[in-house]
């Protein structure tokens, strides 16, 4: 039953997106009503058992890819506007120490003593830090003893030289002399975070390695003598750089990071670092000027030995050194260029609201609109969150948004096609009913025609008739006349009777189905039972000329007077049984049940897999399929099967069973 509602103001503008309909349909605004809250339910609903799925996890990291490389090639397309330029970085300079380096620079190292890239590392640092450089960063393998030498030298440049702990540490035997960790200003973690893909975007930010242990009573937490924790790289460097430079977030700032306990990935631009090489450095092919208030890293960027520092692929490049994640990282960093990832508790909340507005939009729209607003939606969000990642530095995740559109789009339309299938459904009976009311009122208007003005014609050429016998006495032709004209106007009582039968309103609904039966016995050789049940059932008996209107008692009427016109015309019957009986215990519904019971050569029927019973046989004649469209109209519903023993003793023949729901609660109401 369509939803009863006050017309809701709010809802004027998508009213208008309904059909009218018709007198007597749902109305448009319960329509509305009961698209919109479905659609809204269904859509959050949605939302929460799909939109936040690991899986969109895992393609919204392959997705960040393509993030960044569209972002690279949008800025590579606009580098002539100003902020959007991909030039070189003036803050961060690279040195690398490479094969040949090791080959030109290295000597024999001593047996159990320090490593030889230690003294060269101890002249390096001092030519380096006689160019007054902003930070040095040491981002080497410095396992094993330590180098006096080198030790002097990290100790006259403390202030400003860190030391990165190499990423592939396992034991404490792996990190370097305890000479040279206190000789440094900080100890920092080199490590960076290589996600699922194996792509390498993350910010190591939370990454703080609290239980590595040192040595005997030693942990990670004092390692360097100052009870400091081992950070990340970036983490140690970029608070440095805002400190002596200005540049950069500060300790405060990069606290809230690890706070909020979300993804910080790295602002991949494609810029290019200043590199030189070691033994340029040395030999003073590249003065030391160059790194004036500069950071410096310094890293291996071996490409042959086994234990060379792996490489890592980053969105815009493979096989790349370690040394570049760190120095991307820290200009990111000090460029206040962080991309942060949207907070997921926010999100949960407005993919919830997202979910149910889109739902409840979809399921209001027709098919061709909801589509172009749809694709609309969806592309404005993929560039929307482009914009934002690329411009604002927010990684907004696209992937659970477009599935949230694609299953509200999905439902909206399942929602929007039942809801329309039960409307225009409602509107065919509508329109059915008021065909069957307009044919029984032309009916009416024929039979009220026939008896006013053609059966009193009729009737006067009768009484002419009467007055020709005696005026021609001795003829047969007016008595000839006269017996004509009486069974031209029986036929035509019978007519009229048939198209609008006053016995309905003269005697009532069961003495008229009992006329039918009389009827039936007096114009054929068929024996007539009419039979009431209803006065002994276990309830009260149903007040028919009350509960049912005018309308549904004609409809009755009708599909029992076809019933015992097939029973004349087909059956081949010598009984027929007309029983009238009640079902349903329940006083808050009972029903009414009809049934004609003939001992015919019975109907063609087939078995029907739904009500495991019998059926009319497809090959069905309009007075059958006239039968069933009544008993539609009214709610009622017709059964063609073979006699049941609990009414008759019949072995052939056709039972026709009407049985029709009636609530009391709507009495008088039909």
């Amino acid at each position: 039953m369509p939803l009863s509602l006050p017309k809701l103001k709010p809802l004027t503008g998508l009213r208008k997106l309904l059909p009218a309909g018709r007198a007597g349909a749902p109305k448009r605004d319960s329509l509305l009503f009961e698209r919109l809250f479905w659609g809204a339910l269904s859509g959050g609903l949605a939302t929460i058992l799909f939109a936040e799925s690991p899986v969109l996890d895992t393609m919204e990291m392959n997705l960040l890819e393509w993030r960044y490389k569209t972002g690279h090639e949008l800025n590579r397309a606009f580098r002539s506007f100003g902020p959007l330029k991909v030039g070189s970085n003036s803050d961060v300079v690279l040195v690398t120490y490479d094969d040949e380096d090791q080959f030109d620079l290295e000597g024999e190292g001593e047996e159990g003593g320090a490593a030889p890239i230690q003294e060269v590392m101890a002249r390096l640092v001092s030519t380096i830090e006689s160019g007054s450089p902003l930070l040095l960063v040491l981002d080497l393998d410095l396992r094993g003893k330590a180098d006096n030498r080198l030790v002097a030298a990290l100790r006259a440049n403390k202030g400003n030289t860190i030391l990165a702990l190499p990423g592939s540490l396992d034991n404490p035997n792996d990190l370097p002399a305890a000479e040279l960790r206190k000789s440094v200003l900080k100890c920092a973690f080199d490590h960076v975070i290589i996600e699922q893909n194996g792509l390498t975007c993350r910010m190591p930010i939370l990454a703080n390695l609290n239980n590595i242990y040192v040595g005997e009573g030693e942990t990670a937490s004092n390692m360097n003598g100052r009870g400091e924790l081992v950070e990340s790289l970036p983490e140690v460097v970029a608070p440095l750089m805002s400190a002596r430079a200005g540049v950069g977030p500060s300790r405060s700032k990069i606290s809230d990071f690890v706070q909020e306990e979300l993804p910080i990935y790295i602002k991949f631009s494609g810029k290019e670092y200043p590199v030189y090489k070691a033994r340029d450095i040395l030999s003073e092919t590249v003065s030391p000027l160059s790194f004036s208030n500069k950071v410096v890293l310094l890293g291996t960027n071996f490409s042959q030995k086994v234990d060379n520092t792996p490489r890592v692929r980053t969105p815009l490049m493979n096989k790349v050194p370690n040394i570049y994640i760190q120095a991307e990282a820290i200009s990111t960093l000090s460029k206040n260029e962080p991309i942060r990832s949207f907070p997921r508790s926010i999100l949960h909340h407005i993919l919830l609201l997202i979910g149910g507005a889109l739902g409840a939009l979809s399921s209001t729209l027709a098919m061709g609109r909801r589509t172009t607003i749809f694709l609309t939606i969806a592309m404005m969000l993929t560039v929307l969150t482009q914009i934002s990642f690329q411009y604002l530095n927010i990684q907004v995740p696209v992937l659970p948004l477009l599935a949230v559109l694609m299953l509200t789009y999905i439902f909206g339309t399942l929602i929007y096609l039942d809801t329309d299938l039960r409307l225009r459904n409602r509107e065919l009976a509508l329109a059915r009913e008021a065909m069957q009311v307009r044919a029984e009122e032309e009916r009416q208007r024929i039979a009220e025609d026939l008896h006013d003005e053609t059966l009193p014609a009729l009737s006067a050429v009768a009484r002419m008739a009467d007055k020709l016998t005696h005026e021609m006495d001795g003829s047969d032709t007016p008595r000839l006349m006269r017996e004509k004209l009486d069974g031209a106007i029986s036929e035509m009582r019978r007519v009229i009777n048939d198209l609008h039968p006053s016995v309905l309103e003269t005697m009532g609904f069961k003495p008229a189905l009992e006329n039918l039966l009389a009827i039936l016995e007096r114009e054929t050789n068929i024996t007539g039972q009419f039979q009431d049940q209803t006065e002994n059932g276990p309830t009260p008996p149903l007040d028919l000329e009350t509960i049912l209107n005018d309308f549904t008692r004609l409809q009755l009427y009708r599909i029992v007077q076809e019933s015992l016109n097939n029973v004349q015309k087909h059956a081949k019957a010598s009984e027929v049984k007309l029983l009238i009986s009640q079902f349903g215990t329940d006083l808050a519904e009972e029903g009414l049940q009809i049934d004609i019971i003939d001992n015919g050569k019975g109907m063609e029927l087939d078995f029907d897999p739904e009500t495991k019973g019998t059926r009319q046989s497809s090959k069905t004649s309009h007075g059958l399929i006239n039968i069933r469209q009544r008993a539609q109209l009214i709610g009622a519903q017709v059964n063609w099967k073979k006699p049941e023993s609990t009414y008759t003793n019949y072995t052939s023949g056709t039972q026709v069973t009407i049985k029709m729901t009636i609530r009391k609660k709507e009495e008088g109401n039909g």
